[in-house]
């Protein structure tokens, strides 16, 4: 089996904060991406309508993606680790199912975080029961490193639909939260009354550093 195709894309360093987050100002930050291509394995659910494709991800890390008639979940693994829960995107189309293309945050230690593009379809007769929208797309940004109980988690959702930063603030979101993001929050939504990392600060009454 081949190995994903991975492309550097460095990146400057976005300043950190503080309160469950890691100090990070001056820190060099990066991203590499992989694919969910024909390296993949794909295999059947026993008696289901299920499929599950397990793909290489960064560093041995692998990313199991289910899919079934209405949409998709991911999973991670670690070398040496169980599988870990699957995350589902939030609930936009009647259809659903992942971008191709999986961005990894990565500092000094390795990959923190996951960015991946979760596209929403609506037939016309529904479109008007999913915010009006053909085709919602959602960042899905994960922590591979937090605290709180699990180790991999949801951090945040970007409504890439609304916001025409979003992969800037999916980054932000990454390399400010996600490093000891505790799994027991819910993970947060940013959408227009959320536009960036900086409302969400001002909404918990704390600075956001730098």
């Amino acid at each position: 089996m081949r190995q994903s195709q991975i492309v550097s894309a460095s990146l400057l360093a976005l300043s950190m904060v503080g309160g469950g987050a890691i100090a990070a100002q001056d820190e060099a930050l990066n991203s590499q991406y992989t694919q969910i291509d024909e390296a993949c394995v794909q295999s059947q659910l026993p008696d289901e309508p299920v499929y599950e494709a397990v793909c290489p991800g960064l560093g041995g890390w692998m990313v199991h993606i289910l899919s079934g008639e209405h949409g998709s979940a991911s999973a991670y693994a670690r070398p040496g680790s169980a599988r870990t829960e699957y995350i589902n995107a939030p609930t936009r189309g009647l259809f659903g199912g992942f971008h191709d293309v999986i961005e990894w945050r990565l500092d000094a230690d390795g990959a923190f975080a996951t960015i991946h593009r979760y596209v929403h379809y609506n037939t016309p007769d529904v479109v008007e029961f999913y915010e009006g929208i053909e085709e919602p797309n959602t960042l899905i940004v994960t922590a591979l490193a937090a605290e709180g109980g699990y180790m991999v988690c949801p951090v945040a959702f970007v409504d890439a639909s609304v916001l025409p930063d979003a992969n800037l603030i999916a980054r932000a979101v990454a390399d400010e939260l996600a490093r000891g993001w505790d799994c027991g929050n819910e993970p947060v939504l940013f959408n227009d009354a959320m536009p960036d990392v900086e409302s969400y600060f001002v909404s918990l009454g704390r600075k956001r550093a730098g």
